[in-house]
């Protein structure tokens, strides 16, 4: 066998693993632009910067026109979901709510191209919880849609960080009585932790393949901890620490985190 026939079977066995664990990606969205959309979406986020979040939101379903381009979907969906956050900030719960419906039609959409995506179950979870917690009038009709999203997600991606974090935060945030723990949900994010740690120890086959999370998850641990009873000041000052390594310009830990930390001394 042939060094270069061997090379072409590692090439399609690595585009096979791709397509089981990731976003099995179209060719349609130039990959530049996605590239630029994604990172500008990226950078919005961190900074709580609701203008570039919508400029990007608007490339997306630009490049996803014609729903084509599953990235484009995936990301169009991820940066409402992102819009949605920034603008209840903001105190605009009308566009919050609009941005968040956003975000669960791409999300669906996204499902109806990959719907064994552990991805896109996974974001469909986030973005129905984002919707659900911002239009209250729709909880418990979302609450099945939730559910599943939220199972089959873990169902097919069990070691995905991404998948791991929506799972802990979900966890955290349920009332005891209905099965939810805070120290659970601590623990499981940990594991998130542990995988994004692996995820970014690994080359990227794919340098659009959805890898967003670590810095977030640093940061809202840090959080989580803080809503303890008591705080653990030490371990969310630790978390606020990392996030801040890896994101100087991590507008939630500057400016919710931090403030909260200098007040528990």
């Amino acid at each position: 066998m042939t060094a270069m026939t061997i090379g072409r079977i590692l090439v399609t066995l690595l585009l096979l693993l791709t397509r089981c664990v990731g976003i099995d990606a179209s060719p349609q969205a130039p990959r530049a632009a996605l590239r630029d959309a994604r990172d500008r979406a990226y950078t919005a986020n961190a900074r709580n910067d609701t203008g570039a979040l919508a400029r990007a939101l608007a490339t997306f379903e630009g490049l996803s026109a014609g729903d084509k381009d599953v990235l484009a979907v995936y990301y169009a969906s991820w940066t409402a979901w992102s819009l949605a956050g920034s603008q209840i900030q903001a105190g605009n719960a009308d566009a919050a709510k609009a941005s968040a419906g956003t975000a669960v039609r791409y999300a669906r959409l996204g499902l109806s191209l990959r719907p064994d995506s552990a991805e896109f179950q996974a974001m469909a979870a986030n973005a129905l919880i984002g919707l659900a917690v911002i239009d209250g009038t729709t909880f418990q009709a979302l609450l099945p849609d939730i559910a599943a999203a939220r199972a089959k997600a873990v169902e097919l991606g069990p070691r995905n960080p991404r998948v791991v974090m929506m799972d802990a935060g979900m966890i955290f945030n349920i009332p005891p009585e209905r099965g939810g723990s805070q120290e659970k949900g601590i623990a499981r994010f940990l594991e998130a932790l542990a995988r994004f740690d692996e995820e970014h120890a690994a080359a990227a086959p794919d340098d659009l393949q959805p890898r967003w999370g670590r810095d977030l998850a640093h940061g809202w641990l840090a959080a989580m901890y803080l809503r303890l009873t008591p705080p653990a000041i030490e371990k969310a000052r630790a978390e606020a620490d990392i996030a801040l390594r890896l994101r100087p310009d991590f507008w939630y830990v500057k400016q919710v985190v931090l403030p909260q930390l200098k007040d528990a001394r």
